[in-house]
Parts: structure tokens; C-alpha cells; sequence
């Protein structure tokens, strides 16, 4: 059946409208990967920094608290001017104060990154006030700060980051952001209890 399949395939493209059909879809594929070319950011490369990565439950407000710091290098002759940094269609939020732990019978109060914080001002892109500047030929590393919606008891969170400069280009990458380790660590003590 398989072999009758690909042999009807082959007839097909040995005419002339199967011939045109296959050289529409290239030409589909080779456009889109131009298209796509065209809409990254060039010259930036971005890497998660795992040790500065995290989320945890807040049992607070029933949300996820989720902190992602990247590395971030221009290698291009040009600024780099990022206004957003979405997490999954989420937008970064200002952090609290302090962010607090609750185990049994301590309180554990975690720490934020010390690098730049990232914080999305929202709204429409012409109302803009703040972006996070990438210098020519420079690194640098941010942190952004994000609360989602759903409370999850997995250990590791998969998603995909999105950065849009000025001019509307990005750079996406799949991230995995694991549970901060204070958190497991409070989630066995309260498993020994049991």
C-alpha cells in the first residue's frame, strides 16, 4: 500500500502540475525561513543562567512567582534597545519587596538576582518610556520577574521567552526554569511530617 502510495507521488510529480506544486512549496519554505531571518534581532545572543532561575508556588495569592535571568551579548556594531520580554504571553512584573517562603515552623526569605531588573511598562509600543539598552560588542545580564495564574506541583516549568526590540525584530528561545531548591527543600520536610 505504501509503495503503491509513493508510486502514484511519483507519477504526480512527473507532470507538469505536480512539478508546479512542488515548486510552490519550496518556494513557501524558502520564503518563510527569509521571513523568519528577517524578523530576529541581529546580532544577539541570549542564554538562561540556570543558577538565577526559578519559580516557586506562592501559597500567599495561589500564583506561580517565576524569575528568569539571561545573558545577553550584542555582537552587532549597533545598540540593542529590548522593550519587551514575555515568558509564555506573559509580561514581566514589578516584584515585591520581599518574597517570602512558609515551611512548617520557618520562614525562609528568598533571594533575587543581582543583575539589572527588566520590568515591561506596558501599554501601547508609542507610549513606551523604558527599555533595557544592549550596548555594541557588550554582555550583560537581567532578570525579569513574572506571575502567572496556575499553580503547578511539577518541579520543572518548559516555556518559551520571547524578546522584541524598538524596531519589533525578536529573539525566542525554549527555556526550562526548575523549582527553586528552598521550596523542594521545605516540601520534603513537610513530607517527612506525614
Amino acid at each position: 500500500m505504501l509503495q503503491q502510495a509513493l508510486k502514484q507521488l511519483l507519477q504526480f510529480l512527473a507532470t507538469p502540475t505536480g512539478q508546479w506544486v512542488l515548486l510552490g512549496c519550496v518556494s513557501f519554505i524558502a520564503l518563510a525561513i527569509v521571513y523568519n531571518r528577517k524578523k530576529q534581532i541581529p546580532g544577539l545572543t541570549v542564554a538562561v543562567i540556570p543558577e538565577d532561575t526559578w519559580f516557586i508556588n506562592r501559597d500567599d495569592n495561589h500564583r506561580l512567582a517565576i524569575v528568569v535571568s539571561l545573558h545577553l551579548i550584542n555582537k552587532s556594531s549597533a545598540p540593542i534597545r529590548i522593550r519587551r520580554c514575555k515568558l509564555s504571553g506573559y509580561s514581566p512584573k514589578p516584584p515585591p519587596e520581599k518574597l517570602f517562603l512558609q515551611g512548617h515552623d520557618t520562614s525562609v526569605e528568598l533571594v533575587y538576582p543581582k543583575h539589572d531588573l527588566f520590568v515591561d511598562v506596558g501599554g501601547h509600543p508609542s507610549e513606551h518610556t523604558s527599555e533595557y539598552v544592549l550596548n555594541p560588542y557588550t554582555e550583560q545580564r537581567m532578570w525579569v520577574f513574572y506571575h502567572s495564574g496556575i499553580v503547578t506541583m511539577t518541579n520543572m516549568l518548559r516555556a518559551p521567552i520571547v524578546l522584541r526590540d524598538v524596531n519589533r525584530k525578536r529573539k525566542s528561545l525554549q527555556i526550562a526554569v526548575p523549582r527553586n531548591m528552598e521550596q523542594i527543600q521545605l516540601y520534603r520536610e513537610a513530607a517527612m511530617r506525614w
